[in-house]
């Protein structure tokens, strides 16, 4: 779409809805009626099962063009490889690196992200929800309160919550930004780095290098890497696996 779009200080242009592997063509028209509704514009699908389609035009209702203009994606890492940081939403309270956010959480921390930096907010298909590696992409879990025996929603009823949280924080006082992080494109070409440095001596099997590439998510997702820092880290990797494939000779 031409031009920025803002509500308050925060630049919803760096903010995207990512659809994976949505079913329904009524949701994906209803979710472009909520953004719509709550001044989001930037929309991308990952495989959608039918797309376009005439029950997605009838419920987007006013936001047509929001749904016209979405991006249709093959796979999710095609979908947020440009961008910097990654909130997966989920249903249930499963095992993650960090506690959970709520929406609300989430909001508070978008003004400073957005300033440098491209959000995307995942969201599963309506039978199973995002997958646990599509959720490893993600800096953050997010879960929607709900009472504990009622705890699945509608697709569009969750992005709606979501969107409805994020336009609340659009008119506070602008926010400290946070500096350019890595992409998440970068962020993955790292961790393949390291894999392929651990592979090569040290770790009894695949398992447990990615025991160690787990444990390091948890770490580096603490300081919100930058490209810098990444560029680093690639560089170590490097070194680490030239290091293991010329061991030093033995001494004469």
């Amino acid at each position: 779409m031409s031009g920025v779009s803002t509500l308050g200080s925060l630049n919803t242009d760096q903010i995207t809805i990512v659809l994976v592997r949505p079913q329904i063509p009524g949701n994906i028209g209803s979710v472009a009626r909520a953004m719509h509704n709550m001044g989001l514009q930037q929309l991308t699908l990952v495989s959608p099962a039918r797309f376009p389609h005439p029950e997605a035009r009838m419920m987007a209702c006013g936001a047509a063009d929001l749904l016209q203009q979405a991006r249709v994606c093959a796979s999710l890492q095609e979908a947020v490889a440009t961008c910097q940081w990654l909130a997966g939403t989920s249903a249930r309270r499963r095992h993650y690196r960090t506690p959970p956010l709520t929406p609300r959480d989430l909001a508070q921390k978008l003004p400073g992200l957005c300033q440098h930096n491209h959000v995307g907010i995942l969201f599963g298909p309506e039978d199973s929800g995002l997958t646990t590696s599509e959720l490893n992409l993600c800096q953050e879990l997010v879960v929607i309160p709900t009472v504990p025996d009622a705890t699945s929603l509608n697709l569009a009823q969750a992005v709606m919550v979501v969107c409805y949280e994020i336009m609340q924080v659009c008119y506070q006082p602008p926010a400290h930004p946070t500096p350019p992080l890595a992409s998440i494109a970068d962020i993955e070409a790292m961790y393949e780095h390291l894999r392929q440095a651990f592979a090569i001596r040290g770790f009894a099997n695949a398992s447990a290098i990615e025991h160690v590439l787990d444990r390091l998510r948890r770490l580096f997702e603490r300081t919100n890497l930058e490209a810098r820092d990444v560029r680093l880290l690639r560089g170590i990797a490097r070194q680490l696996a030239w290091a293991l494939r010329h061991p030093p000779a033995p001494p004469s």
